[in-house]
């Protein structure tokens, strides 16, 4: 029985150690946000959608992305605090750029196009 705890015991601790190590961490780069419009759509059964759309260059590409919410919401009932023309963050996963907003939090993009800069 005591051996049946120790093996449970270090079966934990294992699994303590080895989770933050399995963490992926973003490759971050410098980013500059250089236009900022806003979309708003109504529908009758769903309500209103906002989307925000910005136009994010980096070194080496230009990143259009979109955040959609609905006003009023909860959780995500208003735009991320990004302006335009600031200079910022940006980490490309895949469809998604991670960006900072002025307080430093990520803020989750969905990529609508991107391209090499000329």
């Amino acid at each position: 029985m005591e051996t049946c705890k120790l093996l449970i015991r270090l079966l934990l601790l294992t699994m303590l150690i080895a989770a933050p190590s399995g963490a992926k961490t973003r490759e971050w780069k410098t980013a500059r946000v250089v236009n900022v419009t806003e979309t708003s759509v109504s529908w009758e059964l769903t309500g209103q959608k906002s989307t925000m759309h910005y136009t994010i260059e980096t070194e080496d590409m230009v990143y259009f992305g979109d955040f959609s919410f609905r006003p009023g919401e909860h959780k995500n009932g208003r735009a991320p605090d990004i302006g335009g023309v600031a200079v910022t963050k940006i980490a490309i996963e895949g469809k998604h750029a991670y960006i900072l907003d002025t307080y430093g939090k990520e803020v989750k993009l969905h990529i609508v196009k991107k391209m090499k800069r000329s």
